[in-house]
């Protein structure tokens, strides 16, 4: 996905749509799985640790709260929503704020 967004970034304004489409594809895929696998970890590390892990000399609440913010603030629906139009009905995702 990286490569993908460089390679789109160094071809400045003679990027085509097509392109900006397919690296925009390929990032909203990886944060879609890296919102997921964070999630999971996150929820299994809690469930390993207890309750006491909420403790502040531990200081894992700061890890918790950091990905779960990561996570909302960029919904990760409408990137998978978008990935899906992209691949099945070829429909290149708009240009946003987030994009």
């Amino acid at each position: 996905a990286a490569a993908a967004v460089q390679a789109g970034l160094a071809k400045g304004h003679a990027v085509t749509a097509r392109e900006r489409g397919e690296a925009a594809a390929e990032a909203y895929t990886a944060k879609v799985h890296a919102t997921h696998v964070s999630l999971d970890i996150t929820s299994r590390v809690f469930e390993l640790t207890g309750a006491r892990s909420t403790a502040e000399k531990y200081r894992f609440d700061r890890f918790w709260r950091n990905v779960r913010t990561h996570t909302l603030h960029d919904p990760v629906f409408y990137k998978a929503k978008e990935v899906g139009e992209f691949v099945l009905n070829d429909k290149i995702p708009e240009v946003s704020l987030y994009s």
